[in-house]
């Protein structure tokens, strides 16, 4: 009975034992596989990255092919004129040399607009933040810009309370501005009027660029903020244009704790609401604009 005690102790120490090693051995077991299906989900999202790598590529290649043809062919064929001597005056040679400087002109606008998207998206670019006046910044854009709406027969009205200073890069807040203003001078037929406000809301200065242009059609909204689109009616009125310019608007209003939206309708014009956190008080210093 001792002998057959003592074997039972040690059986059941033996059984006690294994029992300690399989569950060990399960529980590296569950821990492999939840490594695993964690490796499958990081190679699955990968995938993911890569192939919207892989569509932004295309994307961009595409669409810098498409947009750097034009010109290119446009310079090349001037060039070969040129070259061959086949302008039959001085004047006519004239107005071609400036279609050529246009059209180089359109090019260096998208390769920096492709240039500032990409460095914006990936963090490369540096803000410098100072203390801006709004004010006098979108008074300055404008008066940059009339000469464009005057010959557009297109009127800007400034209706621009004094709504003090916000903390912004200068540089980045005047590329924002001539975004929108240009935008609305493009796509508002000539005869029409373009009105743009600014106002102080609590903490934030609001600054609206409104306009009596073509509108955006509703099932195109979605999109407008998205790099290289462009909605049908806006490719139809000008068929120049990179679809950078609202991505980028849009970053440059949110790096600065911002929000940039939209209201327009079809054939009534667009407005859009840039709001930016403003600085209390009127002992800010300016900034030279």
């Amino acid at each position: 009975m001792n002998d057959l005690e003592n074997k039972n102790k040690e059986l059941m120490e033996a059984v006690a034992s294994y029992k300690g090693q399989l569950d060990q051995l399960i529980i590296e077991q569950q821990n492999a596989a939840k490594l695993l299906i964690r490796r499958d989900l990081a190679l699955s999202r990968a995938n993911e990255q890569l192939q919207s790598l892989d569509i932004a590529k295309s994307e961009f290649i595409s669409i810098a092919a498409h947009q750097l043809r034009t010109p290119l062919s446009a310079i090349k064929w001037i060039v070969s004129m040129l070259s061959e001597d086949e302008f039959k005056d001085k004047e006519e040679r004239q107005l071609f040399i400036g279609k050529a400087a246009q059209s180089t002109d359109r090019m260096i606008s998208l390769v920096n607009d492709l240039l500032e998207a990409d460095h914006i998206q990936s963090g490369k670019d540096q803000f410098v933040f100072t203390s801006v006046d709004i004010v006098t910044l979108v008074t300055s854009v404008v008066s940059e810009m009339q000469a464009i709406a005057d010959n557009r027969n297109v009127r800007i009205v400034l209706d621009l309370a004094a709504v003090g200073f916000i903390r912004g890069d200068v540089m980045k807040l005047r590329a924002l501005f001539q975004n929108l203003i240009e935008n609305a001078i493009k796509y508002t037929p000539p005869g029409g009027k373009i009105r743009i406000s600014a106002r102080l809301e609590v903490d934030f200065v609001k600054v609206i660029v409104a306009d009596s242009g073509i509108g955006i059609p509703d099932d195109q909204k979605i999109n407008i903020f998205s790099k290289f689109f462009r909605a049908e009616n806006a490719k139809r009125t000008d068929t120049v244009g990179s679809g950078l310019g609202l991505f980028i608007a849009k970053q440059v209003v949110e790096r600065h704790g911002g929000k940039l939206w939209f209201e327009s309708k079809v054939g009534a014009g667009s407005s859009f609401f840039a709001t930016l956190p403003s600085i209390l008080g009127s002992d800010s210093p300016k900034v030279l604009i």
